[in-house]
């Protein structure tokens, strides 16, 4: 379970730990979406509690549900390592007992006119601002909060691998915007076009032959460079 670099801030008594991270920035099209959550540390260490520890691993007797909030609890990681379905069951998890949690969505337009560093340090920003309890201590994936007072956030290289809070916001984040650009793909036949349901609008093969054989939809980032690329290439 990914709690070492929490632990060390509950043992403090900082107990509301937002972890944030984003997905989507690199996308070519669709937003990009921000989450945050400050997941509930008595809940977490309740679960491991009502385990019998042997060597470096927890058993769980005749305690079903224990055992399985243990096992979400382990199982919550980086979202690209994890299965569209695990991906989902672990999102609603999460929301379900976080302490809190707060999702941002910069639309591609915004992208487009605010550039994606300032895209992004907003997107950061108003999600911690959208929580319903204000946080102790911010924990990034690398990403530095420029806002926000050096003492107040700890920004970890990989953190969505290392830390479960972060983790825990990148699986939130994933599975609201997978969603979202199915339901866009779903929604309007030119976006079909392009298979987002499939690359969720990142620039695979697939969705780079459909950009120059369509050209851009409205849902595009137009000031990404393979986009923009196509807003001047003759189409037969």
């Amino acid at each position: 379970m990914l709690i070492d670099i929490e632990s060390k801030y509950w043992k403090k008594g900082v107990n509301l730990i937002a972890g944030v991270d984003e997905v989507g920035r690199g996308c070519l099209a669709g937003p990009m979406v921000v989450a945050a959550v400050i997941l509930n540390p008595d809940h977490i260490n309740e679960t491991i509690g009502k385990g019998v520890s042997f060597g470096n691993g927890v058993s769980f007797r005749n305690n079903d549900v224990s055992l399985q909030n243990f096992k979400y609890y382990n199982r919550i990681k980086d979202s690209k390592k994890l299965s569209p379905n695990i991906r989902t069951i672990l999102s609603e998890f999460i929301k379900n007992n976080a302490i809190s949690y707060s999702i941002e969505i910069i639309e591609n337009t915004k992208i487009d006119e605010w550039g994606i560093s300032k895209s992004t340090q907003i997107g950061f920003f108003n999600v911690i601002n959208k929580l319903k309890k204000k946080p102790d201590h911010i924990l990034t994936d690398s990403f530095k909060i420029a806002i926000l007072p050096e003492y107040r956030q700890t920004n970890i290289t990989r953190g969505d691998s290392l830390s479960i809070s972060i983790a825990a916001a990148s699986i939130v984040a994933k599975v609201y915007r997978d969603n979202l650009m199915v339901k866009l793909h779903n929604s309007n036949g030119k976006y079909a076009l392009y298979g987002f349901d499939k690359h969720k609008g990142y620039g695979t093969r697939q969705h780079l032959a459909a950009l120059l054989e369509h050209g851009p939809a409205d849902i595009h980032r137009k000031s990404f460079k393979p986009v923009r690329s196509c807003l001047t290439t003759p189409r037969n």
